[in-house]
């Protein structure tokens, strides 16, 4: 004799060695969701190929790439084109510090995309000679032409460039 209250419900079943109650789905219909994308069955249907990316993916990240890097050009540019009003403030606190060895007069955040537009990895310093066409090495030696008895050099810091001075 068999007594069942529904598809999810309770079933209660009696056989040779008494009444047995069984709970939880009895049916193709009630497949746990989860299950269903793990181990898909003909009950589930075909799966669907991963879509590994779609041109209007490709094309949008490009663009968003292009907007940044253009963005941190922008940013660079201190330090492509030096002025004294960028740098003459730190400087005096510099020299109110007592000429610190070391000391920072700039600081530039630039995260690093991912992947460059051109489709290349690139760490900070590779970054902004990608960007500036100029080594970070270089855009110092061009600061430091500026600014007589004093050396100029950087340092990077995660993704932060700080450019330091120090009496020559």
């Amino acid at each position: 004799m068999s007594d069942a209250t529904g598809p999810t419900g309770t079933q209660e079943l009696t056989g040779p060695t008494g009444t047995q109650e069984l709970t939880g789905p009895t049916g193709p219909n009630d497949i746990d969701p989860l299950l269903r994308t793990l181990f898909p069955s003909v009950a589930t249907g075909p799966v669907e190929p991963p879509c590994i990316a779609t041109l209007d993916e490709l094309m949008a990240s490009r663009e968003v790439t292009l907007v940044k890097e253009a963005t941190d050009t922008a940013s660079l540019s201190v330090l492509t084109s030096p002025t004294r009003e960028t740098f003459r403030t730190p400087l005096f606190q510099w020299a109110a510090s007592g000429f610190e060895s070391g000391y920072i007069i700039f600081t530039l955040v630039l995260d690093t995309p991912n992947i460059c537009a051109d489709g290349e990895i690139r760490a900070i310093g590779g970054y902004i000679l990608y960007l500036t066409g100029k080594s970070s090495e270089q855009l110092c030696e061009n600061i430091q032409s500026m600014m007589t008895g004093i050396r100029v050099f950087h340092s990077f810091r995660d993704n932060t460039v700080r450019i330091h001075v120090t009496k020559s």
